[in-house]
Order: structure tokens, then C-alpha cells, then sequence
């Protein structure tokens, strides 16, 4: 299959007319599109995969609503016909593909897809396809299970890497994917018809051994085995129906979660800046109330010096009379001591009897120390007013009024400031979430989480179930040996029908694990030899592939590498990716979406220059961060057949232009 031209009209950012052409040249048959982000790179891909399935999907591979689809600014103008017309060749037929979507009469402002008439329109070899042969045509050349194997972005490759991670509950998902696209449930679904003729011939067998005397007990165990299979089958079918309304519910809150993520942030910032704000006004008042305070006692700065003079002049007279007191005591202690000696009339240390004439000599002493000690004034009472009035002026402190207000305002400058930025923010924060119930967010996280788990105790009650259901359907295999041994029952027509089905259910389920175990090893096969032209790590063997198709590194000497960096991990995914490719389906187009965000340049490099040869038309849609247009292109340069940038027009508008590199 090789692409010729797309037209689209009216679709997603692309109001009017929008047109690639793709080369066909088989050297240069690549096309590469520059386009910054949500400017329209994806809606190209969906493009193609409306016209050819009539869908357009978003994240998680949900359908976009076709209302959605519709350029806004087309519709402002009351113009709802979007369409989109693709040219391309098939299995040596040139085919004209035209799928398009007007608002019904009747509807002034459509609001859901079932407002919209649509219709299909195909030409090969320049001969009209009939209506209802349409969408089987395009099943032959391009199958929609096999569409994500050439049609997908960055997400799909995110989803591919799930596969690396072992029972993961997504890998699990994207397993039976493959083997839809692969074709096991071709033999899957042939067995379960099987099974229904089985089960059915099994009671009609059962109803006949009641009949057989001495088959009565056999017939009630048969029958047993039977009923529990059926109600194993009916809890599967009820499980198998609740984890895929649970994976629907868990993919419409990841949607909802993850486009409210910054909404969810933004709230949480919110409330830090709520919470500093609370803070800040706290701080404000405070130092409002200090400089107030410092404000109505700058007085005592004025008058501190004065009040020192004062205070000195006191504390030099409370010395003195500290020191009078002092004098007067000491006089009052040797006047009792000297008078102590005379009424005793002996040495109070050796208690030697004093002579007259050192008697006469102590009261001549005494004489003079009274008279000293007259002369002292007793100094208590003015020592006792002088303390209060130090102590009274001593409350009357300067308090450097000026440099503390001066702190005070600057510090009431920068808390006003931060204030000021801080309402700002909570101004912003507001109309950014406004509209939104954050209260609601918040639940349907929670919500989501028990989907998350609720999903996985569900895989865990089917893969019990299957366990229980594999268990009875040994027994019952023995059990219709049982039977069958049974001479006078061989005969039975409904035995022999059992039997019969028994065995072709067998060939069923070992010719799906030989398909199976023949579909892995080609896929690892090929994602082998992408990997090896992929790499930049020549020194690994290769991948070694597991039974969810998941693919691990293995090194020189044979062991798995265990720890893989972001980038190994792509890679193996695009083997994968390819390998799945050339398994599936013939040689043909693959159009990626930003497929190269986390890969070193090297490894870049190298993709650049594989998949063009393995691919009839390789399409990159990339933005400026993973190629530059003017310096990354040299590997592939001879190759380009076709370059174009998406520029913006406005927020709802692109336009496409043809470029050169």
C-alpha cells in the first residue's frame, strides 16, 4: 500500500482546505512535518484513520465526539461539513477514498455525533465501489486492527512499553490486541463455537446415560462436572463483562484526572499561598504593632541623656553614703568593743587583768571614737530615698527608637511586597480554577485509584476462575474416558459426538499455541534484526521475546539486562512495533507521531535510517525538540521526498505549507 495525497477540509485546526502530498518516489520516500505543539501533527494522523475507519481518537485511544472534529472557527461561521479525501494504491489498484460529515437540516448546532449525516465514498481503478462493499474493501487493503501498527504516536508507544514489564495489567490488554491483529482469534473464536457444540452434545450425552442402568451415578458426575463448568463459564462472562465497563470507567477518570492535573496543582499552590498570605498579614500586624509601640516611647530617646546625668549624679551619692553607713557602722562596733573593755577590765584574749594605765588609754580612745562617731550622720533614710529614685529612673530607658523603626518599616516593606505578589498569584490561582470543583477532582482521584484496584482483583478472580475452569475440564476429560471404556454406552450417538468434539477441541487449543508460539518467534525474529540496526549497544545479542509479547535485552553472555534506561526502552518497543509490522501485514506506510522524545541522537540516527527501508512510506510528524530541521537531517537527507511545517494561525486555526530542509 502506498499513500498519494490526503485533503482534508474543516478538520480539527485546519479550517478550509488543508493537503500533503506524499512521495512516491521509492529512494526518497520520505515525508517529514514540523509542527510545535497542539498546533495539528496528531490531527494529520486522525485524519487518515477518519477516511479509512470513520474515527478520530484522543488520548487513551478514545473516540474524539465528531462535533469535536470540526474546525472551531468553521462552525463559528455556521460551516459543519468536514471532510476528508485520500488518494492511495493497493494490490496493484489505484484507489479514491472520500469520507465526509454535514450538520442534518434540522440541526442549527450540533452537540453529538448523531446531529451529523455521514457517507463513504470509494473508486478503484476510477470505478465506484458499491455502498455496502465499501468498508469490506478498505478491510482488505488495510484491516483496523492492523491500523496501529502504522498509524500511532508517542502515547502508543508509551503502551507498547508496558509490554516489558511482566503481567502488567495494560500489557495484558495490548496482548490480546496483537493477537487480534495477528490473527489467533480466528482459531480462539473457532474453538469457543467448538466448545458451545461440546457442552450442548455434553448434556444431551448426560440425559442419555440416566437412561443406562448402572450408568446413573457416572451420568450425575458427568452432569456435575458439566453444570460447574457452565457456571464457571457464566462467571467468566460476567467478570470478562465488568473489567471491561471497570478499564472504561478507569480510562474515562485517567482522562478526566489527567486533564485536571493543573487544576489539581494549581489548587494545591492555592492553598500554600492562602496559607503564606495567613502568615504574612500575621507578620504585618505584628511589626505594625511594634512600630506603634517603638513610636509612642521615642520620647524616652529625647530625654535618656539628661535622665543619665541625673541617674550618675545619684549613684555617686548613694556611694557615699553606702560609705558613711559603712564608717559609722565600723565606729559603732569599735565604740562597743573599747566599752566591752573597760566594764570587763581584762583581755578578752588572754584574759589578763588591764593596768590603770592601759585602762586609761583605752578611754581615751573611746572619748575620740564617740565623738568621731557623733559627728557621722545617721545616712539610712536619704540612702533608702536616693535607691527609689534610681529605681523610678531607671524605668525611664532610651529605647534606639531610630534604628529599631527604621528596621521595622523595612521589614514592613518587604512583607507588604511579598503580600502584594502573593494576592497576585491567589488572583491568578483563582480565575484558574474557577469553574472547576476541585472538591470533585480530589474524589474522583480517590475514584480512580479503587478503579485501579477493583481492576486488578477482577484479573485476579478470572485468572482463579480459568485455573478452576481448566481443573474441571480435566476431570470431565476423564471422566468421559470413563464413559467411552463403557461397552454398551460406545454406541451412544451423543457419546460419540462428545468424543468428537472433545477431540477437535483439542486440535483447536494446541493449533493456537502452535500459532501462538509461530507468531512470537517471527515477531522476535524481526524486532531482532530492527533491534540490532537500531541500537547504538552492538554488543547485545538481541531480544528474547515472552508469552505477552514483551521483549528483553540480553547481553553478550546470555543474561537478561535487567535495569534499561528510558531510551533502551523505545527502542525495544519500535522493534517491537515493527516486528509486529512485517508480521501483520505487507510492506506499507508507517506515519509516526512524535516518536522520538527521549532517544539520544545516536539512536535517532539510526531509526532514521532503518525504517525507511524496511516501510513503502515512512511520515515523521515532529516538533522542533526532537529534529531541527536545519542540522538533524543530514542521515537521511537523500531520502526526504517531501517536507512541510504546520504554522499557526491562531489558537483554533493552522495552516500546512510545503518547506524545504
Amino acid at each position: 500500500m502506498k499513500l498519494h495525497s490526503l485533503t482534508a477540509r474543516n478538520f480539527m485546526p485546519y479550517k478550509g482546505e488543508m493537503e500533503l502530498t506524499f512521495p512516491q518516489d521509492e529512494q526518497r520516500n520520505v515525508m517529514i512535518v514540523f509542527g510545535d505543539n497542539m498546533r495539528g501533527k496528531t490531527s494529520i494522523l486522525n485524519a487518515i484513520r477518519w477516511a479509512f475507519y470513520g474515527e478520530a481518537v484522543g488520548r487513551h485511544s478514545r473516540p474524539i465526539p465528531l462535533q469535536e472534529i470540526v474546525n472551531k472557527d468553521a462552525a463559528l461561521v455556521d460551516d459543519w461539513r468536514v471532510e476528508v479525501h485520500v488518494k492511495f494504491d493497493a494490490n496493484g489498484h489505484a484507489y479514491d477514498l472520500r469520507r465526509v460529515a454535514e450538520r442534518r437540516q434540522m440541526v442549527a448546532t450540533p452537540s453529538k455525533p448523531e446531529d451529523f449525516t455521514r457517507s463513504i465514498h470509494l473508486t478503484r481503478d476510477g470505478s465506484a465501489v458499491s455502498g455496502d462493499q465499501v468498508e469490506a474493501e478498505i478491510g482488505l487493503i488495510a484491516p483496523k486492527q492492523i491500523s496501529r501498527f502504522f498509524l500511532f504516536d508517542g502515547e502508543l508507544l508509551q503502551e507498547y512499553e508496558t509490554l516489558l514489564i511482566e503481567d502488567s495489567q495494560q500489557g495484558q490488554q495490548i496482548k490480546e490486541a496483537i493477537e487480534q491483529v495477528l490473527g489467533v482469534p480466528a482459531l480462539t473464536n473457532g474453538r469457543v463455537d467448538i466448545q458451545t457444540i461440546l457442552k450442548q452434545a455434553q448434556k444431551r450425552q448426560n440425559a442419555d446415560l440416566k437412561q443406562v442402568a448402572g450408568l446413573e451415578k457416572q451420568a450425575e458426575r458427568h452432569a456435575d462436572l458439566t453444570g460447574k463448568i457452565d457456571a464457571i463459564d457464566r462467571d467468566l462472562e460476567d467478570l470478562n463483562a465488568r473489567l471491561k465497563k471497570v478499564r472504561e470507567e478507569r480510562t474515562a477518570l485517567d482522562d478526566e484526572v489527567e486533564t485536571a492535573q493543573s487544576v489539581i496543582g494549581a489548587k494545591a499552590t492555592l492553598d500554600a499561598r492562602l496559607g503564606e498570605q495567613k502568615v504574612l498579614i500575621e507578620d504585618c500586624e505584628r511589626k505594625e504593632a511594634e512600630r506603634l509601640d517603638l513610636l509612642s516611647g521615642a520620647w524616652k530617646d529625647l530625654i535618656d541623656a539628661q535622665l543619665q546625668i541625673r541617674r550618675d549624679q545619684l549613684e555617686h551619692r548613694r556611694k557615699e553614703l553606702m560609705d558613711s553607713i559603712k564608717k559609722r557602722s565600723g565606729l559603732a562596733q569599735k565604740v562597743s568593743d573599747l566599752q566591752q573593755l573597760l566594764d570587763t577590765r581584762e583581755c578578752p584574749t588572754c584574759e589578763q587583768v588591764l593596768s590603770d594605765e592601759r585602762r586609761s588609754q583605752i578611754g581615751e580612745a573611746l572619748g575620740k571614737t564617740e565623738t568621731e562617731l557623733q559627728s557621722i550622720d545617721d545616712s539610712s533614710a536619704a540612702l533608702q530615698e536616693i535607691s527609689g529614685q534610681l529605681d523610678a529612673l531607671s524605668k525611664i530607658r532610651g529605647i534606639n527608637a531610630k534604628d529599631r523603626l527604621r528596621q521595622a518599616e523595612k521589614d514592613l516593606q518587604g512583607y507588604n511586597v511579598r503580600l502584594t505578589q502573593i494576592e497576585n498569584d491567589i488572583e491568578k490561582l483563582r480565575d484558574e480554577i474557577a469553574g472547576y470543583d476541585t472538591a470533585e477532582i480530589a474524589r474522583k482521584r480517590v475514584l480512580l485509584n479503587e478503579k485501579i484496584k477493583e481492576e486488578g482483583r477482577l484479573q485476579g478472580d478470572i485468572q482463579d476462575q480459568n485455573v478452576e475452569r481448566r481443573k474441571l475440564f480435566n476431570e470431565q476429560a476423564v471422566s468421559q474416558k470413563a464413559i467411552e471404556g463403557l461397552t454398551k454406552d460406545r454406541t451412544q450417538r451423543s457419546t460419540v459426538k462428545v468424543s468428537l468434539c472433545s477431540d477437535l477441541e483439542r486440535v483447536f487449543s494446541q493449533s493456537i499455541e502452535q500459532l501462538r508460539d509461530k507468531l512470537r518467534k517471527r515477531v522476535e525474529e524481526l524486532a531482532n534484526d530492527a533491534f540490532k540496526h537500531m541500537t547504538t549497544q552492538k554488543s547485545y545479542r538481541g531480544l528474547e521475546i515472552n508469552d505477552n509479547y514483551g521483549l528483553q535485552i540480553v547481553d553478550a553472555s546470555g543474561r537478561h539486562v535487567a535495569v534499561r534506561s528510558a531510551g533502551a526502552e523505545q527502542i525495544v518497543a519500535l522493534s517491537l512495533i515493527d516486528g509486529l509490522n512485517r508480521t501483520g501485514r505487507a510492506a506499507g506506510p508507517v506515519i509516526m507521531d512524535t516518536p522520538f522524545g527521549r532517544l539520544d541522537l545516536n539512536h535517532r540516527d539510526n531509526i532514521l535510517s532503518y525504517l525507511p527501508s524496511v516501510t513503502s512510506q515512512f511520515v515523521l510528524l515532529v516538533h522542533s525538540g526532537e529534529i531541527r530541521k536545519e542540522t538533524d537531517l543530514a542521515v537521511i537527507a537523500e531520502r526526504v521526498g517531501a517536507v512541510y511545517e504546520i504554522k499557526e494561525i491562531s489558537s483554533t486555526q493552522s495552516r500546512l505549507e510545503r518547506a524545504t530542509l
